[in-house]
């Protein structure tokens, strides 16, 4: 009997600790539900639980402020009620992904407030699983980047009129070089002309002579114009227009304007292109404004140098084309190297560093790459590549 009794005891004994183990574990699950929900309530982002069949199930308060539907008006409603006619779509495509294999979506897009405005949103989209690890529904967190989205718009403005400016700038130190280059097409139509006239009054019979005359003065003519119309294109204000066309054309343009410089200086320049290169998308006028700040750069770091070379080279790299400018001035400074396509950071006494800053942004917008290396025994070499478009 008695051993009935402690053995009772024992099984009561047991009962009880698995009793407080259960209310423990119970009470901890709670507590962590609670915890759950409290930072779910409390996040900056709107989290949005939703059915594999579009239903709102959940709504937190940051989705309220967000999007100016309460919990009460939106749960039970289809997701679709926050979505811009345009991206009903979209709906499907996620939850289609979802479904598949249950992959985590990422994008910029736009949802609909309660008062019709729409709201740029980084959207990310998680599937729910209940126990047995089955995708139930998705939960989904909208981050507002309509902040972000109008600082980027600002800074887009802002590098279009720091390019504007840049150009300006690059013109104005060349304008005396461009005024020289078009006197002399300009001095020799004179001369032509004033030949043409003494023909005119000695020899009128001569048509052959007086034809060549005519030819050479409009010739010379043809000449000025068009080094007004590339000064033209490369000044004028306006938005990026790429288009396909030749990479070692639009260089051998840029090259024709800033050689009036490096003609100045005594500069011996060499130009050569990879044959049968693609045409790719690009912005003329830009690229052509990245030439020749390089050339420009190079003919200022070379002045007073006994050798003054400056390559210039396009060809093939891999997925890209590749323009390679290669001076003989003294190289770069560590201390600059290390920063040198920063805004504001020059090797120049009077220079303000804004050049290779916005050469590297037209560079990256066009989505390739620049950098600089050294040019053995000396100088510098500026690399810069554009992606060839598929199916090139």
């Amino acid at each position: 009997m008695a051993l009935q009794v402690r053995a009772i005891g024992i099984l009561q004994r047991d009962l009880a600790e698995r009793t407080r183990a259960a209310r423990t574990n119970r009470d901890a699950q709670f507590q962590a539900r609670d915890y759950l929900a409290s930072i779910v309530e409390s996040s900056g982002d709107a989290i949005i639980a939703k059915t594999l069949d579009g239903t709102v199930t959940a709504w937190n308060s940051a989705a309220q402020r967000m999007l100016g539907y309460s919990a009460d008006e939106i749960i039970g409603q289809p997701i679709t009620k926050l979505f811009p006619s345009d991206l009903l779509g979209e709906e499907e495509e996620i939850l289609a992904r979802l479904r598949a294999g249950g992959r985590v979506v990422e994008r910029e897009t736009r949802r609909l407030h309660k008062d019709g405005h729409e709201v740029q949103v980084l959207l990310t989209v998680s599937p729910i699983r209940n126990a047995a690890g089955e995708i139930i529904g998705a939960s989904k967190i909208l981050r507002d980047i309509r902040e972000r989205k109008a600082a980027e718009a600002r800074f887009s403005t802002l590098q279009a009129e720091l390019i504007h400016l840049s150009r300006w700038n690059t013109m104005g130190m060349m304008a005396s070089s461009i005024a020289h280059e078009l006197n002399q097409p300009l001095a020799a139509m004179t001369n032509y002309l004033g030949a043409l006239r003494r023909v005119l009054s000695s020899q009128p019979q001569n048509q052959k002579l007086i034809g060549e005359l005519v030819e050479k003065a409009a010739q010379q003519g043809q000449r000025a114009a068009t080094i007004i119309q590339h000064v033209r294109e490369l000044v004028a204000k306006g938005k990026s227009e790429r288009r396909r066309d030749s990479f070692p054309g639009v260089i051998r343009e840029a090259l024709q304007i800033a050689s009036v410089a490096t003609r100045q200086s005594g500069i011996e320049l060499r130009f050569e292109t990879e044959k049968d290169l693609p045409l790719i998308a690009l912005d003329r006028v830009q690229i052509q404004q990245v030439i020749i700040n390089l050339v420009r750069n190079a003919a200022e770091a070379m002045a007073g140098k006994p050798v003054r070379k400056l390559h210039v080279g396009v060809r093939r790299d891999g997925d890209s084309l590749r323009a390679d400018i290669a001076d003989t001035g003294p190289g770069l400074p560590r201390e600059v190297a290390d920063h040198l396509f920063e805004a504001f950071v020059t090797t120049k006494e009077s220079g303000m560093g804004l050049g290779l800053s916005i050469c590297h942004q037209i560079v990256i917008a066009h989505g390739g790459r620049m950098w600089a290396s050294p040019n053995e025994p000396n100088g510098t070499v500026f690399s810069f590549t554009l992606p060839i478009e598929s199916g090139s």
